[in-house]
Parts: C-alpha cells; structure tokens; sequence
C-alpha cells in the first residue's frame, strides 16, 4: 500500500494518481490530506506538496494540478536522472520535477487547448508539441519517467507488487477505399474509365487492385495477429471515400473481416455534420455487431470536442492519438489511458490508445526510401520493447497493395514475434 499525503486532493491529482498507480503500477494507494499524519514502517509514505516532509519520501509538487482553469504554462526542459523533464525544482526533493504534473500535461493534451496554429486540415501541429523538441522527439517518455519512478520506489521497498508489463504488438488497418474501382456512387463519384486497368476490373477480367483482403487475412493468420479494421462509411466530402457506403461489395469486405474486431472510421466532417452516429449504425447494421472503437479519419481531432462527441455515441475507445507528419508519441505514452476533459475538469470512461507510426506518412508526408523508414521502424521498436510498451501502427489496404508497403508491414510482423 502507498499512502500519498498532499495538502488538497484535485481532480487533476485523482486522475493523475489513478493512471500511475492503479493502470499502470498496478498498486493499491491512497491520500491523506492531514498534515499531521506520521510515516508509518508498513506503508510507502509519500509526501506530494511544494515543501520537503522528513520521514517520507518527497516529489516537488508545482501548481498545475491544484488549478482548475487552462493557462499558459511556464515550461522549460532540463535533465533530472539522465531524462529530459519539466516543471523542476532546485530545491531538495527526492524527485526534483514534478512526476505528476508533467504526467498530466502529456496526457490530458493541455497544450492543444491552448491556442495555437492548426494546418490545412484545421489538426494541432506536431511542431507545436514540447513532445516535439530534441529532447524528447516524441518518445514514450511518460512511460521513461515511470520506470524511473518505480525504481526509486524498490529502493525504499523491494517488495512492492508492481505490475508486470509485456510488449504487444496491435496492428490497425484504415479503410478508406476498399476498391479502387468497384462500388462507387456512378453519379457522385464514378471510376475514371479511361484508366487502363478501370474496365477490366468492372468486367471482372481483373481484381481491383485494393482488394488485398484475402492475402491481408492470410498474413494475419499465419502470425496469429489480433487486428482492428477501421472502416470509412461515407463519400459525401472529397476527403472521404470513393467507396459508396451502400455498396454491397464493401458490405462484403466487412463481413468477410468481422471475425476480426471492427471500428468506426468517422469521415472528414463526421463532427460538424452531425453524422458520426449514423456512420457507426450503418456499421452495426452491416455487422450485427455492437462497434464501440474509433479512429478518426485524417486523425482529425480537436479537444474537447471530438472525445465528448465519442462518448455521446457510444464508443469506449479510441485510436486516434497520432500524428500524420512524424512517428512517435503525441501523448508521450504507447499505454491507452482515460479522456481527462480539461475543460469539465473532470476524467471520463472514454479510453484513448495512442497509435504512434503510420504507413501513409511516409507516402504524403516524408519522402523516405525503403532503408530508411527500417531504421525509423527499428528506433521505434527498440523505445517500445525496452518498456514494454504497446506498438499500435496505422496501415492502409491502398498503400498495402503496394509492394512497398506489403513489405513494411512484413517487417513489423517478424520482428513483433
């Protein structure tokens, strides 16, 4: 048992504590806000408070998490045990930043309720995040600080039961387009017939080169994989599909894979149109299955707006946590976590599992050759492997038809085994 004295109990400081000690050490704890009360030998005592408390172990606590509103906050990065952290102290704690404050900042996203510059796609930019700098480079560096943490606990009590974790690889597949000829909307989005290959593949001369499904499935098996496939249900933006949701060749697509776990792919404009509800009951009607996971299409997210509207509808987890431009970590963490709403100031039941690579990336995003994109994957797997940490990539059925991309994916599932 660990026992955590702070002078008040937030709902920052809940949240925070549940992630840490509940989720991820897997250890029971509880709060004292007496400051009267004495370390006692059977129990990790912890002092959490801005000023140092003999006879317990002392964590700098700096503002945030008493706070209630959003503001500006004063972040600069230094190094404490080898880690870049924020939100330090000079004085003489025995953790001199404050763990948990800085768990909360990458978590909750507080920076994306900020203002702050958005792209083409109206998305937070990577180049905005701290996460962004060279110290950090989008590592899972929530997960470094607690491995850290857990280590100077072992040294007050070796016996501590902390939860053991394992790597897991969990690929994910968006569909956009399942075909690249068949079932479309011929009056909204017809097939451009004139491409070469377009009608023999209506004809059936050909398979349409998208439908990679029974050579992905293969894969899959032979791996014993346990996958997601995220399906786009709508073709009314040009951002969406070309795919007409009512087609009955993509409705075959996705019973052919609800063996498998199936989400949602809200589209491009889900959110503003007021469709996400409809797109996940088209889902469930195809499926006879109850869909409660997402991934945003685009990964186009805005907090709070985009989780809330989530949890109104029903799903309980979401993939979206990534960025389109780099590979890593938008949240510094491979572990899921729950939606803290900032602006409620108050956590919800809505799981966020953060995705951190993605194949098209590197097709509109940065123009690598296939050695290097390897070395990226190779950093990736050895920041995640070393804590035991959870490996979520992005792959798409289009890119995938290419061999290229076929390839890649190889290379996740032998070096996953």
């Amino acid at each position: 048992m660990i026992v955590i004295y702070t002078p008040k109990v937030t709902n920052r400081i809940k949240y925070t504590a549940d992630f840490v000690f509940s989720q991820y050490f897997g250890i029971q704890y509880e709060f004292t806000e007496n400051p009267e009360f004495i370390s006692v030998p059977d129990k990790v005592c912890l002092n959490y408070s801005p000023t140092v408390k003999n006879g317990f172990f002392n964590i700098f606590q700096d503002n945030l998490l008493l706070e209630s509103d959003i503001q500006e906050q004063q972040i600069f990065v230094s190094r404490e045990a080898a880690m870049p952290v924020f939100f330090q102290t000079t004085e003489n704690f025995d953790i001199r930043f404050d763990i948990f404050s800085c768990v909360f900042y990458l978590l909750s996203r507080y920076e994306e309720y900020l203002p702050h510059d958005k792209d083409v796609h109206g998305r937070y930019k990577s180049s905005n995040s701290i996460l962004s700098k060279k110290e950090f480079t989008f590592s899972p560096i929530v997960e470094i600080w607690l491995n850290f943490f857990k280590e100077e606990l072992l040294k007050i009590n070796s016996t501590l039961p902390f939860k053991k974790h394992e790597f897991e690889y969990l690929p994910t597949f968006d569909i956009d387009n399942a075909f690249r000829y068949l079932g479309r909307n011929w009056f909204q989005k017809p097939p451009n017939i004139f491409d070469s290959n377009c009608l023999p593949v209506l004809l059936k001369q050909k398979s349409d080169p998208f439908d990679i499904f029974d050579k992905l499935l293969e894969e899959i098996n032979k791996y014993n994989l346990n996958p997601i496939f995220f399906f786009l249900l709508s073709d009314a933006d040009k951002n969406d599909s070309n795919v007409s949701p009512e087609s009955e060749k993509l409705h075959s697509v996705i019973r052919k894979l609800s063996s498998k776990e199936i989400g949602i792919h809200p589209s491009y404009k889900a959110l503003p149109r007021n469709t996400l509800q409809q797109e996940k009951s088209l889902l469930e009607k195809i499926t006879s299955q109850k869909i409660t996971v997402s991934r945003q299409h685009f990964l186009k997210i805005s907090f709070p707006e985009y989780y809330r509207t989530l949890a109104e509808t029903g799903i309980e987890k979401d993939f979206s946590l990534s960025y389109p431009d780099v590979t890593g970590f938008r949240a510094g963490c491979s572990r899921p976590f729950y939606f803290f709403d900032i602006e409620k100031n108050e956590s919800s039941s809505l799981i966020i599992q953060p995705s951190c690579w993605m194949d098209a990336t590197y097709e509109y995003y940065q123009a690598l050759n296939n050695d290097e994109i390897r070395r990226n994957l190779s950093t990736i797997f050895t920041q995640i492997k070393k804590i035991n940490g959870i490996l979520v990539p992005i792959f798409h059925n289009d890119l995938l038809a290419m061999d290229k991309y076929w390839g890649i994916f190889g290379f996740f599932n032998l070096q996953s085994i």
